[in-house]
Parts: C-alpha cells; sequence; structure tokens
C-alpha cells in the first residue's frame, strides 16, 4: 500500500491537478460569497426577505459546483494513473505476480486513487470553515450531506477511470476514456428539460448529476445513494475482470460484459426506490411536520397528473417545489407527465386542458392550475375526504451575511493564493523526497 500511495501522492501531476482544482473552487467561492452578500444587504432590513437566504443553496452548492468540475476533468487523472503508469512501464504483470492477485493490486490502487482524489475536497472544506469565521453561516449536517454526494461522485469517476486504466494500455487513453465517462452525464442532462432533445428518451434516469441533485438540496436518497454504489461497485469489478491474466481475451469480455449487466441490473432495481430523508437545517425542504403525519396515514393511493411540457417554467417550479415536498412525505405518489408521450404542439395550439394539475386521492378526483404546493396538498386531502391538518412550522430565519473588508480580503488571499500555494508546496517537498531517494 505504500508503494501504491507514493506512486499517487508524490506524482507532481497530483499536486498540480490539486492546486488548479482550488483555483477552481475559490473562484467559484468567492462569486458566490459576493453574490450572497449583495442579496444580504437588502435582506437585513426585511424579515421576509431574509427567510429566503439560505447558505446551502447561496455558497455551499456554488462552491461544490467547482469541485465537480474539477472531479470530471482532473479526477480521471488522478484515479487512473497508478494502474496506467505500471502498464506503460510493463510492470504491472510482475507486480501481480509478486503479490499472488490482481484482485488485490486493483484494490490497492483503487485505494490510493481515491485517496488521491480525495485531496480535491481540501479547498472546499477549508473555504467553509474560514466562511464560518469571517461571519457566514454554514450548517454542519446539510453541508456534509452535500458533501456526501461529491464523494459519491468521486467514488464513480475513480471506479470508471481504473477500470478504464484496466483495459487500456497507456495513461493517455485511460485518461481520455475515464474523462468521456465522467462527462457523459452532461451530455445526458442536456436532454432534460428541453423538448426538443425527447428523443433521448429515458436517458435522463442515467444520469449520474440528476442522482446527486437530492444531496446538494441537503436530502439524502436511497435510491441514488444505492444506484450510486452500485454504480461504483460495478466500475471495480470491470477494473478487476480487466486486470486479469487469468483468462483468454474471449472469456475476459464475457467476465466484463457479465459484471456490467449485473451492475445494470441492481442499478435499475435501486433507481425505484424514492424513499428519502431530509437533513436539512429545521427540515425547510419537507412540507409541516402535521401534515407529512396526516399524508403518511391517508388511506388509497395518491396520483397527480402534472399537464405542462418540459419547456414550461411552471413545470419546473412544481416539480423542484410541491412535488417534491409531497413524495417526500409519501414515496409511494405516483406522478405522470402526459404529455411527455405527446409531440409538442405550438403555443397557438395547445388545447383548453394545458396547464391542469389533476389530482387522484381515495375516490375522489380535484384539478388546479396552481403550482403552490400548499393548494396541491390542500386538494389531496379534500379528494381523499381528509380534512387538513394543520400548517403550523417554525419559520426558517435565514442567514443574510455581508462579508466585506478585511474578512472578504482574507477569503480572497485564501481562495486564489493561501490554498494553491499550499498545495504545491506540499506536492514540491514530496517529490523532492521521492527525487532524492
Amino acid at each position: 500500500m505504500l508503494r501504491e500511495l507514493a506512486i499517487a501522492l508524490r506524482a507532481r501531476i497530483t499536486w498540480v491537478a490539486c492546486a488548479v482544482s482550488s483555483l477552481l473552487v475559490g473562484h467559484g467561492f468567492i462569486l458566490a460569497v459576493d453574490l450572497f452578500s449583495a442579496s444580504s444587504r437588502s435582506a437585513l432590513t426585511s424579515k421576509l426577505q431574509a427567510r429566503e437566504m439560505d447558505p446551502l443553496a447561496g455558497v455551499v452548492r456554488p462552491t461544490l459546483g467547482g469541485l465537480a468540475l474539477a472531479l470530471a476533468l482532473l479526477g480521471p487523472l488522478l484515479a487512473a494513473r497508478p494502474v496506467a503508469i505500471e502498464k506503460e512501464r510493463r510492470t504491472y504483470g510482475p507486480l501481480c505476480l509478486a503479490v499472488g492477485s490482481s484482485v488485490r493490486v486493483m484494490a490497492t490502487k483503487t485505494a490510493a486513487a481515491l485517496l488521491a482524489c480525495a485531496l480535491l475536497f481540501a479547498a472546499p472544506v477549508m473555504l467553509f470553515i474560514a466562511y464560518a469565521f469571517a461571519g457566514g453561516h454554514v450548517d454542519s449536517l446539510e453541508t456534509i450531506v452535500a458533501l456526501l454526494g461529491e464523494t459519491l461522485r468521486m467514488f464513480v469517476v475513480v471506479g470508471g477511470s481504473v477500470a478504464a486504466a484496466a483495459w487500456t494500455a497507456t495513461f493517455a487513453q485511460a485518461a481520455t476514456l475515464g474523462i468521456a465517462l465522467s462527462l457523459a452525464s452532461w451530455a445526458i442532462d442536456a436532454a432534460e428539460g428541453f423538448a426538443a432533445l425527447a428523443w433521448l428518451g429515458g436517458a435522463a434516469a442515467w444520469s449520474t448529476d440528476r442522482k446527486l441533485l437530492p444531496f446538494a438540496k441537503g436530502l439524502v436518497p436511497i435510491g441514488p445513494l444505492l444506484w450510486l454504489s452500485a454504480m461504483a461497485i460495478a466500475y471495480f469489478a470491470l477494473a478487476c475482470v480487466g486486470g486479469s491474466f487469468q483468462r483468454s481475451a474471449r472469456s475476459k469480455a464475457i467476465a466484463g460484459a457479465a459484471a456490467l449487466l449485473a451492475g445494470i441490473a441492481v442499478m435499475t432495481g435501486a433507481g425505484g426506490i424514492r424513499r428519502m430523508y431530509d437533513w436539512t437545517e429545521a427540515r425547510r425542504a419537507s412540507l409541516p411536520q402535521p401534515v407529512v403525519a396526516a399524508l403518511r396515514a391517508a388511506p388509497g393511493r395518491i396520483e397527480i397528473e402534472v399537464f405542462l411540457d418540459r419547456d414550461d417554467s411552471r413545470r419546473r417550479q412544481v416539480e423542484s417545489d410541491a412535488l417534491q415536498k409531497i413524495i417526500l412525505a409519501r414515496p409511494d405518489v405516483s406522478v405522470r407527465m402526459p404529455l411527455d408521450r405527446e409531440e409538442r404542439p405550438s403555443e397557438a395550439a395547445r388545447s383548453d386542458d394545458y396547464g391542469r394539475i389533476v389530482v387522484h386521492a381515495g375516490h375522489g378526483v380535484r384539478e388546479t392550475r396552481s403550482t403552490s404546493r400548499r393548494e396541491l396538498v390542500t386538494l389531496i386531502f379534500e379528494a381523499s375526504g381528509q380534512p387538513l391538518p394543520d400548517w403550523a412550522q417554525p419559520a426558517y430565519p435565514g442567514y443574510p451575511a455581508v462579508v466585506e473588508g478585511p474578512s472578504r480580503t482574507f477569503l480572497v488571499l485564501l481562495a486564489y493564493l493561501g490554498i494553491p500555494v499550499a498545495i504545491l508546496v506540499t506536492g514540491l517537498q514530496l517529490s523532492r523526497r521521492r527525487t532524492a531517494r
């Protein structure tokens, strides 16, 4: 293991990539802090506006967006190197013979790759701590959930990159294939929300970014958690098959296809699990607790039909707000989008039915054109013949914070100079020790 750590952590490319990542993350962090501060100036005089000042959405998510980009573009360079370098030097075979197991070699190299990619998390963690010292508010639990999502992304990127290195002959080939795998999700996401790209069909269900979105909101979704874990394990199994010397090319291809199909089967099953847990501060992502309890106790099946097409902003609003909160309370709620199966008509050709939201609950049916969460929940109880429970919920106070003057200067120096220089100096010291030996 020490040998694998030396290959991963004593390489200058590892520390250069980490320094570039810290600059990318730091730039996003400073932009987010400045925008959040600008909005906070007016929110400090308005209690209603102050409630909308959410540090998770305003500071944490934009900062982790830079980390996601760094993992997608730089992560494969760090993850593929431990295996690819051995193959380029033609030392992989003798190493497996010395250890006695190619699976064990692949496991130790994967662990070293994970540690190398974990260095990319140093910058955002340090910046969040610095922001708290500068007067900002960062809730530890919901921030940990957001970081958990990026950790799962790291596992997937490392798994895919190690598998790419196991099936290719050079570092350049492995890095290129690893980057292509990590960016594939972005191509799939391009279809989400655009009717013109609806021909991609159910491909959006295989987007890693879409699976990671709830984590960025402070939610822990069981289905995506298992889905991403299964994907990372399938990649590792594929890497073990590709790095094995005990199979012919044909049997290796069959074993690789079997590992891939098994992973897809597990991922398909996990994708149907809709249970989520709200770990946001003050449980602000959920409906009021009396409403949640009443929804879970409501008899019968609940079905909601939304007659809005993909390009309509009202659909995005109702999906991200009302429907998400209802599903969080009742994972068995069935949500259908009938217009997704039809060719998108022009604005003038839309029928009078467009814009309706139909609620089926118990033996009743109600409909509305409002996207308000309270309106939809009220209709659910009306259709099922149940009284509307108390809607009282502790108000989220919001945390407006204006970071300026010496505090902002400190954050700027830390983001653009302090962390990158510290990373480069550490890498230089480690590489010098290696050269001296």
